[in-house]
């Protein structure tokens, strides 16, 4: 089915938005920064409405998940998060330790003296420690010689000149065929991208659907990702979007299917919905986009406020409540929700 273009972000699909968050300095999305350091260890997590990647990748290249799955109702951003994977592993430098191992990098900004990695943790700086298997290395290495490419140093690991990147483009990625499978949870390999209208994916098979590079699955593949479940849920900044699309009806729907794919777990130890809602103040603009959002803003009786009593009578306990992160219009609470 060909993809749909969008003439206008009705979905909250901006392109470009991680520039507008002014994260692009730090080596990590701020909202991360609030969150405890070991909350995606080891688990399923879904980031929905995630844009271009920039968090889905951050979440899977510094903290540990076992699978991280990036769902956008826009296929053009989806190739740009799919984009977004492969710099970010292509940035990578690999340590001066000897191990062999790549280091996460987000920018050259972010590189200290010496070599060392370092993000934004409050106002402080902290090592980030690579978990890039050595035989992802030697993965690539195998694939792509690196004898004859010149070194920073004697027992160093060869460099890359800087206008490779401008005449070839980024590194490739070792396939997985050449990982070893316990290591598939090491990032690149653990996380996946699908274009999809996630709230209605199971009942309509409206939307083309990016599981694996080239383009070549259909909506089963996210209905496969839904079914094996979820430790953590993300909605960032996207309550305003489907609230002003599918009304009041729509919004609990949204949160319902949450509620069905997350986990369940012991009394109050189920999954984890991380919510990022938009002030109601921001709806009057936004649905000046287009006639149907106009429309049903008229019909909206849901408020922003209501949202935890919603989610509470829905079977969620609200947990926590992070404080504001981001800059500008775009400093918002994140709220914690865990299944009952």
């Amino acid at each position: 089915m060909q993809e749909s273009k969008f003439n206008q972000p009705v979905y909250g699909n901006y392109h470009g938005y991680y520039l507008k968050r002014s994260n692009i300095s730090s080596s990590l999305d701020p909202r991360l920064n609030l969150l405890p350091d070991d909350i995606f260890k080891g688990k399923r997590v879904l980031d929905l409405g995630c844009n271009e990647g920039w968090l889905t990748v951050d979440i899977a290249q510094h903290f540990y998940p076992s699978r991280v799955i990036g769902v956008d109702i826009d296929g053009d951003l989806i190739r740009g998060a799919w984009k977004r994977r492969r710099t970010v592993w292509s940035m990578q430098r690999c340590s001066t330790s000897g191990s062999g191992n790549f280091s996460p990098s987000a920018s050259p900004s972010d590189f200290e003296e010496g070599g060392s990695i370092s993000s934004r943790r409050g106002t402080k700086r902290k090592r980030i420690e690579s978990h890039i298997p050595t035989s992802i290395h030697d993965a690539f290495t195998s694939l792509y010689p690196t004898s004859q490419i010149p070194s920073s140093g004697p027992g160093s690991d060869p460099v890359f000149p800087l206008s490779m990147e401008y005449m070839f483009g980024p590194l490739p990625i070792p396939p997985v065929s050449m990982i070893d499978p316990s290591l598939h949870s090491a990032f690149p390999h653990n996380i996946s991208f699908y274009t999809a209208d996630w709230t209605r994916a199971v009942q309509e098979n409206v939307s083309k659907v990016v599981g694996t590079e080239p383009d070549t699955q259909d909506i089963s593949g996210i209905v496969k990702e839904d079914k094996m479940g979820y430790d953590i849920v993300i909605a960032f900044s996207i309550t305003k979007w489907i609230h002003l699309n599918g009304g009041d009806e729509g919004l609990l729907a949204f949160f319902r299917k949450i509620h069905s794919v997350l986990r369940p777990g012991p009394t109050g130890k189920g999954g984890v919905l991380l919510l990022e809602p938009q002030d109601w103040e921001g709806y009057a603009k936004a649905r000046k986009l287009s006639k149907v959002l106009t429309e049903n803003y008229k019909t909206l009786q849901l408020r922003p406020s209501d949202f935890s009593r919603v989610l509470t009578e829905m079977g969620f306990i609200e947990e926590d409540t992070y404080a504001k992160g981001g800059d500008g219009g775009f400093k918002r609470s994140i709220l914690m929700f865990r299944k009952r």
